[in-house]
């Protein structure tokens, strides 16, 4: 497996998971405002019912596991994101392909993907921005912490192949841009916490017949201006995110390989913003950081048996204090954990849990990874959550 299928294997599980049947006891409340959910204990999922061919956004709540249908369209809706006050959120819509269709993206399909953004309710939701690319692993879309505007990635052309993508900063009033001194090519932006600054990955040299290739982090202010490169590491970078005291980011990426059929193993990185020391913290990838920034969960693949292939692959939960570098094994599974977050308290952590159906159910568990245990009782296949920020 070369760099770049490693690098979509999160998507390929997303999609399988998306489109496998599956089945269980009870079902998604209506579509539309109900008041179940409080704002501290509400996680926004992406999930798809068994007669459905393209998921919706739903929220449900920590505690009581009630859910709430926030979507209802026949269109795909991805990646969910929390404002700061976490009044809204903002997600990715793009239309599903007719049936029986495949192939590139046309550019009128691109130009029909929109970042929305809704009460958490449900009420409200309206488009601010369109020609949105797809990740596999991050929305691409970052609030300021003042809930003003969003930074987000943008196609560049969407008659061009192959795509490239740049950053566009919206009011989330009314959608309109604001201009950034000049265009900014990269991808996967973060704003900083105390709104000052924002980190993203470009590519630097040469780029595949893909539009691949190396990536670096770049950091500039929140107006664009005063860009500067912030990593030189042969290899990629990409993912970042900022701790919650703006003080370090944390992101993953790739060694170079000598061999492109040479399966790459994802590797997070932490760099200390002021200093630009920047420390490995070992194998894995898809961070959040806990509320408090001491600790970062993500997700690692367990290396099978040798001769031994699974698909997917087995990926389990881990923490790693960032202060003294110490990893613990907060999931002990063969199958795929997957999808971190943080509850806002720092208290919880939920997570996506392959073991009891393999499209994938919510669980839930202490921050030490003590009482685990199913959250969803549903017909849905579930996704991409968002509780507490990355």
């Amino acid at each position: 497996m070369n760099r770049t299928a490693k690098i979509t294997v999160v998507l390929s599980i997303t999609v399988a998971m998306l489109a496998a049947a599956c089945g269980s006891d009870g079902g998604p409340k209506p579509v539309g405002p109900s008041g179940i959910v409080g704002p501290e204990t509400s996680i926004a999922f992406i999930g798809r019912g068994p007669d459905r061919v393209s998921p919706d956004l739903y929220i449900i709540d920590a505690d009581s596991g009630a859910v709430q249908q926030l979507t209802d369209t026949e269109e795909f809706e991805w990646w969910p994101v929390w404002s700061p006050d976490r009044q809204r959120l903002a997600f990715i819509t793009w239309p599903a392909p007719p049936a029986g269709e495949a192939g590139s993206p046309t550019p009128e399909d691109i130009r029909q993907r929109h970042i929305m953004v809704g009460n958490a309710d449900g009420s409200n939701q309206y488009s601010i921005a369109d020609a949105i690319p797809l990740q596999s692993y991050s929305g691409g879309l970052s609030w300021s912490p003042d809930g003003s505007k969003i930074v987000h990635m943008a196609v560049v052309d969407p008659a061009e192949q192959p795509l490239r993508s740049k950053l566009r900063v919206v009011n989330v009033a009314d959608g309109s841009e604001v201009p950034l001194p000049e265009e900014r090519l990269g991808f996967l932006p973060a704003w900083s916490p105390d709104g000052t600054k924002i980190v993203f990955g470009a590519f630097v040299g040469e780029l595949d017949e893909r539009g691949k290739g190396e990536s670096e982090l770049f950091l500039m202010d929140s107006d664009g201006g005063n860009l500067r490169q912030i990593t030189s590491r042969p290899g990629t970078d990409v993912d970042p995110t900022w701790s919650p005291d703006g003080t370090r980011i944390a992101w993953w990426g790739f060694e170079p390989q000598d061999d492109p059929a040479q399966t790459a193993t994802p590797l997070l990185f932490m760099m200390d913003v002021a200093s630009g020391e920047i420390t490995q913290l070992g194998e894995g990838s898809g961070q959040a950081w806990s509320p408090d920034g001491q600790r970062i969960a993500f997700v690692l693949e367990e290396k099978p048996p040798a001769g031994v292939i699974r698909t997917p692959p087995d990926t389990n939960i881990y923490v790693v204090d960032v202060g003294t570098g110490e990893r613990t094994q907060l999931t002990q599974e063969t199958f795929p954990d997957l999808w971190p977050t943080w509850s806002p308290d720092g208290a919880r952590i939920a997570y996506i849990n392959q073991g009891d159906n393999p499209s994938g159910e919510i669980y839930i568990m202490n921050a030490d990874g003590s009482d685990a245990h199913r959250l969803t009782q549903n017909d849905l296949t579930e996704a991409m959550l968002a509780w507490g920020p990355r």
